[in-house]
């Protein structure tokens, strides 16, 4: 979604908005705008060449000094890319930022918008551009339509063989002492075994219950508590079904199963199951309006305490699907 301020600077700069993404060729750059998430982007797509960057980047380095609001302005991919914190006032600074980069770009002999920056032939006015989404990060390209579906689809092929082939530990201490040289080996180690999961097969061989049989438990001993919490509260105990959510997902930790999808729906079902189960003990003693509150209000309550679990749910599904590619307009 684009709010006023940018749409008004994409018809000062002549551009086109489409599926919420301003886009078009300003002067002989090919630059993109969009907003979201609390952030105003502009990058500008060409052919960079390494050494070019590598020139350019300590004139940006010294631009990111005059305005407050920048975050960064860095060659990501192959794009130049600049993001803004978006707050009241952001759009001025935007906007003479924007300026201010094309000036950089200005002093370089940068290739034209019509040729492609990821084979670097002319596209003779057929150029397409693409919208890119990976990890909950944007990405537009201006670009030849057979090198921007080539580009999708060696990402999602890297993905898909990182996720077959974990790095080992070794591999991710030497990484890390690239980066990082100044922890030490045992800091470094202890970060690995925080992040890194376990094998599938050896956490299945660890567990002592299958997991449901663990947020089952947690589910009824939850139902219980919030059954007797009515008893002294009466509806007000509601604002305590975020309990059930804990202990659900405590009895399926307990069982060293591994979560998963499978798992994390498990999780949520059981845990709406308890508010259900709690009902059920108190159903005599309610009116059918206090009823319907308990029912609706505690399963939303209870979803409070598995949290970290709905959101896992998500961001497994998104993660899932790799780099996604829209096309958004061809070049007139």
């Amino acid at each position: 979604m684009l709010f006023y301020g940018l749409r008004k600077f994409a018809r000062e700069l002549g551009l086109e908005v489409q599926s919420g993404v301003v886009c078009g060729i300003y002067e002989r750059y090919a630059v993109s705008m969009w907003e979201g998430n609390g952030y105003k982007t502009f990058s500008i797509s060409a052919k960079f060449e390494e050494e070019l960057c590598n020139k350019m980047e300590i004139e940006l380095m010294d631009l990111e000094g005059n305005y407050r609001r920048v975050v960064y302005i860095r060659f990501i991919e192959g794009v130049l890319e600049a993001r803004f914190l978006d707050n009241p006032g952001t759009m001025k600074q935007f906007r003479n930022c924007f300026f201010d980069v094309l000036s950089v770009l200005d002093g370089y002999e940068i290739p034209d918008a019509d040729i492609c920056p990821k084979c670097g032939l002319p596209m003779y006015g057929q150029g397409v551009w693409s919208l890119f989404k990976i990890y909950g990060r944007k990405s537009c390209l201006y670009t030849h339509e057979h090198c921007a579906a080539a580009m999708e689809r060696e990402v999602n092929r890297q993905i898909e063989w990182d996720r077959q082939h974990p790095m080992s530990k070794e591999e991710f201490i030497e990484a890390m002492m690239e980066i990082h040289g100044d922890e030490s080996l045992e800091e470094i180690e202890k970060l690995y075994e925080e992040i890194e999961e376990p094998d599938t097969e050896q956490r299945r061989m660890q567990r002592r219950l299958p997991g449901w049989v663990g947020a089952l438990c947690g589910s009824v001993l939850g139902a219980f508590i919030l059954a007797a919490a009515h008893g002294f509260l009466g509806l007000a105990a509601i604002y305590f079904s975020w309990l059930c959510g804990e202990l659900v997902g405590a009895g399926y930790k307990w069982t060293k199963d591994v979560r998963g999808k499978k798992g994390s729906i498990i999780i949520i079902v059981m845990t709406i199951f308890s508010v259900f189960l709690a009902a059920g003990f108190r159903v005599m003693e309610m009116q059918k309006r206090d009823y319907l509150v308990y029912i609706v209000g505690g399963s939303l309550i209870s979803l409070i305490g598995v949290a970290d679990v709905i959101i896992g749910l998500f961001m497994a599904k998104r993660d899932d699907k790799g780099m996604q590619r829209k096309r958004l307009q061809k070049r007139k």
